[in-house]
């Protein structure tokens, strides 16, 4: 199976587990909002690591506005898998849409570019462009670059984005000279 296949099979799971989650809302609750972005008022939170688009905002039992985040865990099945791409590797280990962890064995080089692309796919300017089937087809959140002083990492919600972003990200990661890049559960 190729990483391509393997994470569109994840992808199409959260995204059908979200459709139905969406419906199950909507049947029980007023005003289901999905995808709604948001800009977390902190300037501690630097951009745009502040933008989330929640994953569904309704008005809750007091008619006030009500957050709710899709949660699914990773696929018991899943079995981890490697991919040699000659000048990099990729480790692919359980993981769930909404929550990738992405692991990488150096310092990124250009923190501008990568922001540049969570930019791009969360949609900021939220123009829609990237939207299908009624979906936002945007990333809901990523966290800031970490590392423990070996290893550097982020986590990231890929929300309804396609498989193409993360193969993407991949792909931008390791232009940055990385040779160990992994996938896993955030």
């Amino acid at each position: 199976m190729s990483i391509e296949d393997v994470i569109s099979a994840e992808r199409q799971r959260y995204v059908n587990f979200y459709v139905e989650a969406k419906a199950g809302l909507s049947a029980s609750r007023e005003d289901v909002v999905g995808e709604l972005l948001i800009s977390i008022n902190n300037d501690q939170i630097p951009y745009p690591y502040r933008y989330v688009r929640a994953d569904f905002v309704s008005k809750g039992d007091n008619g006030q506005p009500q957050v709710s985040e899709v949660r699914i865990d990773a696929d018991p099945a899943f079995e981890a898998r490697g991919y040699n791409f000659g000048a990099f590797q990729v480790e692919v280990r359980p993981f769930t849409w909404s929550s990738v962890q992405v692991v990488f064995d150096k310092p990124p080089q250009n923190l501008q570019q990568i922001e540049g692309w969570i930019t791009r796919w969360l949609d900021v300017e939220d123009c829609g462009a990237m939207s299908q089937d009624g979906l936002s087809g945007a990333v809901h959140s990523f966290s800031q670059i970490e590392s423990n002083g070996r290893l550097w990492f982020l986590t990231g919600d890929f929300g309804t984005a396609p498989a193409d972003a993360l193969i993407q990200f991949i792909e931008l990661i390791a232009s940055q000279g990385m040779s160990r890049i992994a996938l896993k559960a955030g």
